[in-house]
């Protein structure tokens, strides 16, 4: 059989396949997908066209595709039923982390694959590109040519985006301690006639004299013991008036998570107390209700915002 030659066609596949192995969730995703294709058709189609390009050149079968991905659904489940019952992730630290995930290549490989295809299939993971593409074109000049740091890139879609609405940036450096995410978003962005590069590195090991015009940091927070500490590191490497882009999930178990925020005020806070200033947030839960009700019940809330350093 040949590879899905369009996203449409790569879509289909792909629910089709989950749909096989979990009905239920399939109809959940279904209903996702009309909504996000209905509402933003233009991007929703490029990122999954982005995601379909990725497979095929690794020439994953979409049974393994859709086997990943519900691998890690079904690890979710049992890290949510841990944290519901705890109250508290079941991952303890970074140390942790990196000895049952990171360190492994086959966790590390399933996992990314998954994560990947999540981006299309969930409204909060999709949404929070909708309104980071939006606010770029608010905050930044058409013509600016931004030096660009992206923390922890997962697959690289900011970058992407950034590329996009900003053809005349100077350069991206990407900064992962994952040789895996690394090369997935190399294989996602490439490297755009060298003006995008790749370090692997601990942040807090990265060291340069020059000043970032924008930083990226997508949901690492809450991969870490003391999130704070890298705000503080961050702020240093930003132009008096350059802007930090966070997003981290409250009440998000799951493999790797080791940091738990209970809520957006909990976030905002760590924010501000890291010598930060808020410019703008925006937050998607991951389910369908009302805020009242999905705080009560815990349910996911993927929290976004823009920061800058703080006036003197």
């Amino acid at each position: 059989m040949s590879y899905p030659s369009t996203a449409k066609d790569f879509l289909s596949e792909l629910i089709n396949e989950i749909a096989q192995k979990d009905r239920l969730h399939s109809k959940k995703i279904n209903a996702n997908i009309n909504t996000l294709s209905a509402s933003h058709p233009s991007l929703y189609d490029e990122l999954v066209e982005l995601v379909r390009l990725y497979f095929s050149t690794r020439e994953l079968s979409m049974e393994r595709i859709a086997s990943d991905y519900l691998k890690m659904i079904r690890d979710m489940r049992a890290e949510g039923l841990y944290f519901y019952k705890h109250g508290k992730y079941r991952c303890e630290n970074q140390k942790v982390a990196n000895e049952y995930v990171y360190s492994k290549p086959d966790v590390m490989s399933y996992y990314m694959h998954a994560l990947l295809v999540s981006q299309i299939l969930w409204k909060h993971h999709f949404n929070i590109f909708v309104h980071f593409q939006q606010q770029l074109k608010v905050l930044f000049p058409a013509n600016a040519a931004l030096k660009i740091l992206d923390i922890g890139p997962g697959h690289g879609f900011f970058s992407f985006l950034i590329k996009k609405e900003f053809p005349s940036y100077e350069k991206i450096d990407v900064v992962d301690i994952s040789q895996t995410s690394l090369e997935m978003t190399k294989r996602i962005i490439g490297i755009d006639q060298g003006k995008i590069n790749y370090t692997l590195s601990d942040i807090f090991d990265y060291e340069v004299t020059e000043k970032y015009d924008f930083i990226v940091l997508g949901e690492v927070l809450e991969h870490l013991d003391e999130p704070g500490e890298i705000l503080k590191k961050l702020s240093h490497l930003m132009h008096k008036e350059g802007l930090l882009w966070i997003t981290t999930p409250t009440n998000s178990p799951a493999l790797d998570h080791v940091y738990l925020f209970h809520n957006k005020e909990e976030v905002l806070t760590l924010i501000k107390s890291s010598g930060l200033d808020i410019v703008n947030t925006c937050n998607y839960f991951a389910e369908d209700m009302d805020e009242e009700t999905a705080l009560k019940n815990k349910i996911t809330n993927l929290v976004g915002l823009f920061a800058k350093n703080k006036s003197l």
